[in-house]
């Protein structure tokens, strides 16, 4: 063995030290230790970039609590009457999410009449403008946005513009350069290059707009072309929503902490948090801004999503583009819909783009159609929505796929929404959608070919990459 092999075999060892002492679930230890120690080098490269836990918090504490302090005084009191008391508490406790009141929501299925919308605020803007995409592409829409971002900083308005760089590596350096050069202050969020570091697999996957304190659009929209025009199988059906009211502010402390990250520059001007306008009516949805991040101790957005499942009475339908859950996830789908409460899941029929990530999400639905579970896969183009709503009282929207890199890898943030009209909205959404759909037979899906069902099994593998 020469002195090269050597020092790989030693730090394979070492690796697969730490990987048993941070006391992981057996089979996520196991796997590493077969690959650490039957192919050190390959092992070594893999649990450099995807094993590795450690990742410092996007802000300090105290600077967070300062920002908090803009929101608290709007934030709704948590009564006993409310539904989801342990979900709110949970997710006050281990999120520092607000409850807040009077939120007014328009929700969004068609892109064209999100940018519209989106369009007409950005030009009415007279602050700042605060504007974050996982994906912000140079096409003939990116460009339009660049240059209407441009006017509005030469009319004396601050615009910020946050994009995840591996998420938009093919773009052209110039597109952004463009904009900086005009005034604009652009942050890509953890760069990759010129060096490739352990904290490249943590990219953030959040799309928020806030204008000048008072508006915000969230969801699960992307700036790119073919949200307008489609793909090859169809219509890009996706879910996105603007809101008015309190929450708009903690969408405020989510953008500010991601530009801290990004940039260490710590804003907290009171101009960024204006409050509510005197005429502003206590009517509305009452509403939580949940962040998620590697850092999380607990998890957040995995946890929340299961109690969420957990307390279903009467039924939880359920639309992501992924569905490659965690045992957690999948463990609580499946007792509820074993409990005889109505279980649906809503996917895309076929992918984006690649075989890997809906071979690994058909993996999981012979177990999902047997424990009762109604599976429907949408036919006439990209299923890209995150939504969930339950029981005509609680939905959730946002960034969030049913996926280990959303639950635990990804920068995230979705909004739980307690409120009868908009759950009622997002029902319809739903009912609406499946009559594009076609609804999955257990028994027809177990006549798949042995080898459909490997490749499924064999791209179930890699389901913690993607």
């Amino acid at each position: 063995m020469n002195w090269f092999n050597l020092i790989v075999v030693l730090f394979a060892v070492n690796a697969a030290v730490v990987i048993v002492m941070e006391n992981r679930r057996p089979a996520d230890t196991l796997a590493w230790l077969s690959v650490l120690l039957c192919l050190p080098f390959v092992g070594l490269l893999l649990y450099f970039f995807f094993g590795k836990r450690a990742i410092r918090p996007l802000m300090k504490a105290d600077d967070l609590a300062t920002l908090k302090t803009n929101v608290e005084p709007l934030a709704s009191p948590v009564s006993e009457k409310d539904d989801y008391t342990t979900l709110i508490g949970f997710l006050h406790n281990n999120n520092h999410a607000y409850l807040t009141d009077g939120n007014r929501l328009d929700l969004y299925t068609s892109f064209r009449d999100m940018l519209q919308h989106l369009l007409k605020d950005i030009e009415a803007a007279t602050d700042h403008i605060h504007f974050q995409f996982f994906k912000f592409e140079d096409d003939e829409l990116g460009r339009h946005i660049s240059n209407l971002l441009v006017e509005k900083v030469r009319q004396g308005v601050e615009v910020r513009v946050i994009y995840d760089a591996a998420a938009n590596w093919n773009i052209s350096i110039a597109f952004y350069r463009q904009l900086k050069d005009n005034g604009v202050e652009v942050q890509p969020f953890n760069k990759i290059l010129p060096f490739l570091t352990s904290f490249s697999n943590y990219r953030n996957h959040r799309k928020v707009v806030v204008i000048d304190g008072k508006v915000g659009y969230m969801g699960g929209m992307n700036i790119a072309e073919r949200y307008l025009k489609g793909i090859r199988t169809g219509i890009w059906r996706d879910t996105h929503f603007r809101i008015v009211g309190p929450a708009v502010e903690e969408m405020q402390i989510a953008f500010l902490s991601d530009w801290y990250f990004a940039s260490k520059q710590f804003l907290s001007a009171q101009r960024y948090f204006p409050g509510l306008p005197e005429e502003q009516t206590i009517e509305g949805a009452k509403i939580q801004i949940v962040t998620s991040n590697p850092a999380d101790q607990w998890n957040v957005m995995e946890h929340s999503l299961a109690l969420l499942i957990a307390q279903t009475k009467d039924y939880i339908w359920l639309q992501s583009p992924y569905f490659i859950p965690t045992d957690v996830i999948m463990n609580t789908l499946c007792s509820v819909a074993l409990a005889g409460k109505d279980v649906r899941i809503m996917l895309p029929a076929q992918g984006d783009k690649g075989i890997l990530v809906p071979k690994a999400t058909f993996s999981y639905l012979d177990r999902a159609l047997s424990a009762g579970i109604r599976v429907f896969l949408y036919d006439a183009g990209y299923m890209h929505a995150k939504t969930i709503v339950t029981d005509n009282r609680v939905s959730t929207i946002g960034s969030v796929n049913i996926d280990p890199r959303s639950l635990k890898l990804s920068f995230e943030i979705n909004a739980f929404i307690y409120d009868e009209d908009i759950a009622l909205r997002q029902r319809a959404i739903f009912e609406h959608d499946m009559l594009e759909c076609h609804e999955l037979d257990l028994a027809t899906w177990r006549h798949r070919s042995f080898w459909e069902r490997l490749v499924e099994s064999f791209a179930r593998l890699f389901a913690p990459l993607f």
